[in-house]
C-alpha cells in the first residue's frame, strides 16, 4: 500500500519500508524538463564533500551509495553503504528555462523491492518565480533514518542552491562575494503613481463604470490592496525560509530584495510585516551566543548588523541588548577584568570585594531539602555566604568545580560545608566571577576551569539542535528566552552532542535544574 507524505511532514523511514536500499523517482511535468540532483550533506547541513553532489555531470558517489540513471533521472540509494559523515540526502530540482510556477501536478515516489511505498505530491501553485525546489529529504535522527516532505522553493537556480549548501562553483574569475558588513539595505520597489486620488500601484482613478475608485488609507484600490496583502504574505514565507536554519546568508538576503521588486512592495512595510519573525531571528542569534557563555566580537557584530538591516526599533531590542551586555561583561570577567565594589561586609585588611548578589543556597540532606536565603560575596581571598540562619566562608583552594545552570551555579568543594547549588538572578556573572577568582588563585588564569568553558557547544551542533527542536522549548513549546540544556548534565558525564542537547525555555530549565 502506498502512503502519501504531506508538505512539511516528517516520519520514520521504517514506517514505510524496512529496506535500506530503494529508488527515488520524480515526475515533474514542465514545458522544459527540469534537472534533478541529490545533495549528500554532513551533520551541519553542508556539502563538505563534493563527491556526494549527484547530478547529470556526476552520476554516482565513490562507493555507489547514491547512483543516478542518466536517461530516467531515477536515483538508487543504498543507506547501508553511506559513509557515517553523510547525515542527510536532499532531493532537489532546478530549472533554468522557466520558474516552477509552470509546474503542473507532479510527484516524487519512493520504491523499495519493486513496490511503491511512498508518494509526495508537488504542484506549481505552491511556487512563484523560484528556479529551484527542495523536494524530499532523507536524514539520520538519533541513529534512525527519517524522511521529510520539504516542498520548499528557492529563488536561485542550481548554482545558488549549490552555494547555499557550501559547495563551490568552478569559475576561475568568479567575483568574491561581498563581505557581510557591506550588505545593502532592502530597497522599495519604485512607485509610478503619486498623484492625489490615484491608486499608487496601478494608477486607476475610476472603475469600469466610470465611478471614482474608493482608496484605502494607503492610497490603494481594493484590487491592489489585496495584491499587496498577497505580496506581503509571500515576503513572509520567503523570510521564514531564509531564517529556518538560524542564519541569514547573502543569497537569502538578495532573494528578499528580489521578492520586494517582484511584488512591488515598500521595503519598510515588508520589514514591519515580518517584525515578529525578525525578532525571533535576533533572539536565536543571542541564544546561540549565550550557549557557551562568551560573547565574541563576531557574534556581537552579527547581531548589530542584523538589527540594522531588519529595521527593528531600538525599544524592542532592550531585553536582547541587556543579555548581550551581560555576556560581554562575563567575557571580560573571564579574561581577568574583575570589577571592584564596596561590600556591606567588614572584610579583612587587603581583601577586595568583586561581586555581591542575593543568593539562595539549596541545603540537601538524606532526609530533606531546604532553601537558605542569603547573600553571596566574592572577594579577592574567599567566598562569603551570609544568612539569618548563619553563614560560611569558602577558600578558593577548596573549589573543585563550577557549573552554571539556568537560575544558579553549582559549586563543588573539597569539603561538605557550602558545597551545592546557589540560586541567583545573575548566574552567568556569578559563574564568570567565581571562575576568574579561582583561576587567579590557582595561577590558572589562561586555563578555564568552569563547566561552562569546558562544555562549549560547536556552532554546527547548536544549529542542528535548534532546527531539530524547531526553535521551541521541548517541554512547553515556548519560543522566547530559550537555552541549550544538557539532557544528561555535563557534571554527570553528559556530552555536548546533538543527541544530548535540547532546547528549554528559562522557566522549564529552572524547573529541571541538574536532574536527568
Amino acid at each position: 500500500m502506498t502512503s502519501q507524505l504531506q508538505r512539511g511532514q516528517r516520519a520514520p523511514l521504517s514506517q514505510f519500508t524496512a529496506a535500506t536500499r530503494f529508488t527515488i523517482q520524480t515526475e515533474l511535468p514542465m514545458p522544459t524538463p527540469p534537472d534533478i540532483s541529490i545533495f549528500g550533506l554532513d551533520e551541519a547541513r553542508r556539502l563538505s564533500d563534493d563527491r556526494y553532489f549527484i547530478f547529470y555531470n556526476q552520476l554516482s558517489s565513490p562507493e555507489r551509495a547514491i547512483a543516478m540513471d542518466e536517461q530516467t533521472q531515477v536515483f538508487t540509494i543504498d543507506l547501508g553503504l553511506l559513509p557515517l559523515g553523510i547525515h542527510r540526502l536532499l532531493l532537489a530540482s532546478t530549472s533554468d528555462a522557466e520558474p516552477f510556477s509552470a509546474l503542473g501536478r507532479g510527484q516524487v515516489t519512493l520504491k523499495a523491492q519493486g513496490q511503491e511505498v511512498l508518494r509526495f505530491p508537488v504542484a506549481g501553485v505552491d511556487f512563484q518565480a523560484e528556479q529551484a525546489i527542495m523536494l524530499l529529504e532523507v536524514y539520520r535522527h538519533q541513529g534512525a533514518w527519517r524522511v521529510a516532505g520539504v516542498g520548499q522553493g528557492f529563488a536561485g537556480g542550481l548554482r545558488a542552491l549549490l552555494e547555499s549548501m557550501g559547495g563551490e562553483v568552478e569559475e576561475p574569475e568568479a567575483a568574491a562575494a561581498p563581505a557581510a558588513d557591506t550588505w545593502p539595505r532592502l530597497k522599495s520597489a519604485p512607485e509610478q503613481y503619486t498623484e492625489t486620488g490615484q491608486c499608487r500601484r496601478c494608477g486607476k482613478v475610476r472603475d469600469r463604470f466610470l465611478r471614482r475608485i474608493r482608496l484605502d488609507q494607503h492610497q490603494l484600490c481594493p484590487d491592489c490592496a489585496q495584491d499587496l496583502k498577497d505580496g506581503l504574505d509571500r515576503f513572509r514565507v520567503r523570510f521564514q525560509a531564509a531564517c529556518a536554519d538560524g542564519i541569514m546568508e547573502r543569497h537569502e538576503w538578495q532573494d528578499l530584495q528580489d521578492t520586494i521588486l517582484l511584488y512591488h512592495l515598500n521595503a519598510q512595510e515588508a520589514l514591519k510585516y515580518v517584525r515578529a519573525d525578525a525578532l525571533y531571528l535576533l533572539e536565536r542569534t543571542v541564544a546561540l551566543a549565550r550557549a557557551d557563555g562568551v560573547l565574541t566580537n563576531a557574534e556581537e557584530a552579527e547581531f548589530n548588523r542584523l538589527a540594522e538591516l531588519l529595521d527593528v526599533p531600538d525599544a524592542m531590542l532592550n531585553n536582547l541588548r541587556a543579555e548581550l551586555e551581560e555576556l560581554r561583561s562575563a567575557s571580560r570577567i573571564r579574561e581577568g577584568h574583575l570589577p571592584t565594589i564596596k561590600s556591606r561586609l567588614i572584610l579583612e585588611s587587603g581583601e577586595v570585594a568583586h561581586l555581591e548578589v542575593p543568593a539562595t543556597f539549596r541545603h540537601v540532606t538524606s532526609s530533606k531539602v531546604r532553601d537558605i536565603p542569603g547573600r553571596l560575596v566574592l572577594t579577592s581571598k574567599q567566598m562569603h555566604f551570609t544568612s539569618n540562619e548563619g553563614g560560611w566562608n569558602v577558600q578558593y583552594s577548596k573549589v573543585l568545580r563550577i557549573e552554571e545552570i539556568s537560575g544558579g551555579v553549582n559549586v563543588e568543594l573539597g569539603v561538605k560545608k557550602g558545597s551545592g547549588l546557589y540560586r541567583t538572578e545573575r548566574p552567568l556573572i556569578l559563574a564568570a566571577t567565581l571562575d576568574a577568582l579561582v583561576r587567579s588563585y590557582k595561577r590558572l588564569l589562561l586555563m578555564p576551569q568552569t563547566e561552562r568553558a569546558s562544555r562549549s557547544i560547536p556552532q554546527s551542533v547548536k544549529l542542528a539542535v535548534w532546527q531539530r527542536d524547531q526553535g521551541k522549548c521541548v517541554e512547553c513549546g515556548a519560543t522566547e528566552y530559550l537555552e541549550f540544556d544538557h539532557i544528561i548534565p555535563h557534571s554527570k558525564g553528559g556530552a555536548s552532542s546533538e543527541g544530548n542537547l535540547q532546547l528549554l525555555c528559562r522557566k522549564c530549565n529552572l524547573a529541571k535544574s541538574d536532574r536527568i
